[in-house]
Formats: structure tokens, sequence, C-alpha cells
């Protein structure tokens, strides 16, 4: 299929262009600087959500689209509701065969009173409403965010794997390319139009074993060190400082009471049985050791 990818700069973005050239497909990056699409043979194009003539030129031959929006942990939700509507409005006039909404997070069946989720929530439903085919693929917790320089380096320099999770806390951390897959499996399954699905990895791991079995796979020692909440959410708001639209207090407020939840809440956020997911999206997820061997780990 040829498949136009909103977010394609951002790294999720990235994965999944390269996943749908490795899986046979066409994809198509919506960037406005084509210069940061790096992937041999993917095209760009500009457009714009204000302007629905654009989105119309944007989808033109278009088969399936992919959606990934900026986090609505550090943006403002509304433009970012409107920019959804505004695309699924634009793919059902134009009559595609599935849009794949990546929420980036978990999203439960109602309103949670988290800001970033309840907005997530409001995205698909807005692209629910929109009448396009729809599948919502939400991932728990990224492998991938290990990589980032506010993780990596505790990890490289200092030995210890410093995350805000309780030590008994059981995630089931996914990788972004295994989520690609996922938005892959569903985009020739028009049957599942409707769907919802919270995604995870195979297995539930708590910090000490992470921090144990990822050191094996560096050769190093690596301890579990879990992070107090409020520490992590003024580290968040600092590297997201220059880019965030929202004003320090509200940002750090809103990532304190949603890593609460995710730690204690009774829901259970982190975890997921991937069984019933699987049976109707056939891919084969990657184990913790096969990621960790795959990424550059050089200082």
């Amino acid at each position: 299929m040829k498949v136009l990818v909103f977010g394609a700069t951002g790294d999720q973005g990235q994965a999944q262009l390269r996943r749908l050239v490795a899986a046979g497909h066409t994809p198509v990056a919506v960037a406005r600087d084509p210069a940061k699409i790096a992937i041999a043979g993917v095209v760009s194009v500009v457009a714009d959500y204000r302007d629905p003539d654009s989105l119309v030129r944007a989808l033109d031959g278009i088969d399936a689209l992919f959606i990934t929006m900026p986090s609505t942990s550090f943006q403002a939700a509304e433009p970012l509701i409107r920019a959804v509507e505004a695309i699924g409005m634009a793919a059902q006039r134009q009559g595609l065969r599935m849009t794949v909404f990546n929420s980036s997070m978990i999203i439960k069946e109602g309103k949670r009173g988290f800001a970033a989720h309840d907005a997530r929530w409001e995205m698909r439903e807005r692209l629910r409403d929109s009448g396009t085919p729809i599948v919502s693929i939400q991932p728990v917790i990224y492998l991938d965010n290990l990589l980032r320089a506010w993780a990596r380096k505790h990890i490289l320099e200092e030995g210890r794997l410093f995350y805000p999770h309780h030590p008994e806390l059981d995630v089931c951390w996914i990788c972004q390319d295994d989520v690609s897959d996922l938005m892959i499996a569903a985009l020739d399954r028009p049957h599942l139009s409707g769907r919802a699905y919270n995604v995870g990895g195979a297995e539930a791991i708590r910090g000490p074993d992470l921090a144990r079995r990822l050191g094996a796979v560096l050769g190093r020692s690596l301890r579990f060190d879990p992070r107090p909440i409020p520490d992590f959410c003024a580290a968040m708001a600092g590297v997201f400082k220059d880019v965030t639209t929202l004003d320090h207090d509200r940002l750090t407020s809103e990532l304190r009471r949603i890593y609460e939840w995710y730690n204690f809440g009774e829901e259970k956020p982190f975890y997921v049985d991937m069984a019933p997911v699987l049976a109707d999206l056939p891919v084969t997820l990657t184990g913790l050791e096969d990621w960790a061997a795959r990424q550059d780990w050089r200082p």
C-alpha cells in the first residue's frame, strides 16, 4: 500500500517508515523539511491541518494513513486534537482503506482525569467520529526510552538504571519497531476497524530484572535505582523546556500525577496481556535481549 505518515520526522515515525519499507509498502512522509527524512527512497509532502486543501493534496493516491502526534505531556492538547480531527475528516473524504492511530501511550476506555491521557482519548474518539476506518495502537511504554540521554547517561556513566518505577512494578516494555509492525499488521485487516489495542512487549519485567538482563547484554553490572517521581518530572521539564508549550508548574504537576498512576494505579497501566492482541495482529515481538543487542551503546 501507499501509506501517508504523519509524525514522520520523530523517532516513532522514522521507525514506521523503515518498517513500512521493509514490509514492501510505499511510505510517504509528511515533513516541512525533506532533509529530515534520511531513509532512502522515501518521498515527502507538506501538509497543514489548518489548510484542508493541503491535506487533500497530500492524500491524493494514498491507500492508508499512519498518525503519530507530538506528546500531549509536553504540548498543548487542543491544537493537536484539532489537527487529528482535520486529518480524520480528510481521510474519510478521500475514502482511505485504513487509518492507524499510534497514541504513543496507553488509553483506557474512558477519561481518567490526566491531561495527557484524556487528550489522546479525545483524539481517538474524533478519528472514530470522522467515519474513516481506524485501528488505534496504544503502546504502554517504549524500550527506546532507555536510549534517551536522560536515561542512557546513568546506564553508561554510573552503571545504574535510574527510572521512575517502583521495584515491583510489572512493566511490559515494547520497542518502536514492534509497534510499527503492529500498525502495519492492521493495514490489511479492515474487519478490525474501530478496535483499540493497548500493546506491550511479550513479557512483564520488573526494574531489578531489567537492569540485570540489560547489564548482561552490555557486559557490565547494572543496578536498578528507582528514581523519585518528583525528581524525574523536574528533569523532564528541563529536557523539554525549549520545546514545550506548557508552563513549568502545569507540566511537572501533570507528569507527577500520571506517573503515580502508572506506578500505583489499581488498573496496572503498564501491564498488558498480548495474547488476544497477537491473535488479531500476528507479529513476532522482540525480546529484551535481542532489542538491546541491536542498539549502539557506545558512549
